[in-house]
């Protein structure tokens, strides 16, 4: 097994058992979450090849962590949709914001939260809407 796959499998498997990073999702909106999840690790393990094992922990663990508070975040910020006043809302869309920066660099850019609920559906489900958040960081993170 290559050192990468052994990475991966090993921050694959913290995640998959970490239920608190969906736990307000349902199974579909949690099954995107975590799609979106696995494909970020791949993309920051990958970045370690090459590495020896302590300078890959050193490369890897801030942007992973970013990932779970991040994961953690949007499940509760969607999932709680209905429940959460406005206050904490928009707290969890700045740590989703400060964390964007962590993951994805100083140079990552998330608009505004009422920005991003003016163009949600207000009957969207949480598989939209995690879905749509997929897509708005996929589109947003720098290029190579």
């Amino acid at each position: 097994m290559s050192e990468l796959k052994k990475r991966f499998d090993q921050v694959m498997g913290g995640m998959t058992g970490n239920e608190s990073l969906a736990a307000s999702l349902d199974e579909s909106a949690a099954g995107e979450l975590f799609s979106w999840g696995q494909a970020t690790v791949k993309s920051i393990v990958d970045e370690t090849d090459g590495m020896d094992d302590n300078t890959a922990e050193d490369h890897m663990a801030p942007r992973l962590r970013a990932l779970r508070l991040i994961m953690r975040a949007v499940g509760r910020w969607t999932g709680e949709a209905n429940t959460l006043d406005a206050e904490a809302r928009l707290a969890l869309w700045e740590r989703v914001r400060e964390q964007a920066r962590v993951l994805f660099g100083e140079s990552f850019v998330l608009p505004a939260m009422d920005e991003v609920l003016a163009q949600l559906s207000p009957d969207a489900s949480a598989q939209e809407v995690v879905m749509w958040l997929k897509t708005l960081f996929d589109d947003r993170k720098p290029k190579g």
